[in-house]
């Protein structure tokens, strides 16, 4: 039976039909396609999610679903309604502060990870404030890492293809550090690049669009054996790739070159 709470993976495992019909639904949809990709976002993205996503209703991908032979749970009320445009902040909390505005859409069209923009714009937000991100998309992986720390957010689309998310700290907010940030191994860059040498496949992503040094290293990454290692330049340490790695069982070493370029070598635990 597929519900609301059903994971996209879950529904791809029993037919991979699924794919095209719902990346037909939406153009959002269209990165289930791509098989690295999919495997990253299709475990962490329930239907539910995924209508928010692609500015639908849950009923209508359940629909689509049901045509193809999924048994299926429709949401009372949720059929013939998408997700509403809204223009005004629902929770008065957040109504009641100063709103600092953060457009990330630039950033994404460098080629630049806009995590740390983000992050850093929180440290600095005071309590009386609310963050507003303006993105093309709801950014549901880091919302849900976000809520764990303790933050309220809220998500408006104003007109198509503009999303605001609201975010605010709450009275349970946490100030977490960037653990991902640090080399989760025991080897430091030279020792590691010692024990791989001659064994290590390269990849250079520096000059790739977004999200394609994330999808390439995830590639790259599954091609090397145990005893061999990747060794990446990059511009930055791409944020949801590090706890991506350690769920697959990788560590990896770092050495900062300047500001725009980083090595780092990645390999099995």
């Amino acid at each position: 039976m597929i519900t609301k709470d059903t994971k996209i993976s879950e529904i791809l495992k029993i037919n991979k039909d699924a794919i095209e019909i719902i990346a037909s639904i939406n153009t959002n949809f269209n990165k289930l396609r791509n098989p690295v990709l999919r495997k990253l976002f299709a475990s962490r993205v329930s239907v539910e999610n995924a209508a928010k996503v692609g500015d639908t209703t849950i009923n209508n991908i359940l629909e689509e679903l049901e045509k193809i032979g999924f048994e299926v749970k429709y949401e009372k009320g949720n059929a013939e309604i998408k997700n509403k445009i809204t223009h005004n902040i629902k929770s008065e909390k957040m109504k009641n502060t100063k709103i600092v505005k953060l457009d990330v859409r630039p950033i994404l069209s460098s080629g630049v990870d806009p995590f740390e923009a983000i992050m850093d714009s929180l440290k600095k937000l005071n309590n009386d404030e609310t963050l507003l991100i303006i993105n093309t998309f709801e950014p549901i992986p880091l919302l849900n890492k976000l809520k764990k720390q303790g933050y309220e957010y809220e998500v408006e689309r104003p007109e198509e293809q503009l999303v605001y998310t609201y975010l605010k700290k709450s009275n349970e907010t946490r100030v977490v550090e960037e653990k991902e940030d640090k080399p989760n191994s025991e080897l430091n860059f030279e020792e590691a690049e010692q024990k791989f040498a001659g064994k290590m496949h390269e990849v250079d992503v520096r000059d790739l669009e977004m999200p394609m040094p994330m999808v390439t290293i995830l590639e790259e990454v599954e091609q090397i054996n145990d005893g061999e290692a990747l060794f990446v330049h990059h511009k930055k340490l791409p944020q949801y790739l590090l706890p991506e790695l350690a769920d697959r069982g990788y560590i990896y070493s770092k050495k900062e070159i300047d500001e725009n370029n980083i090595k780092f070598i990645i390999y099995k635990k």
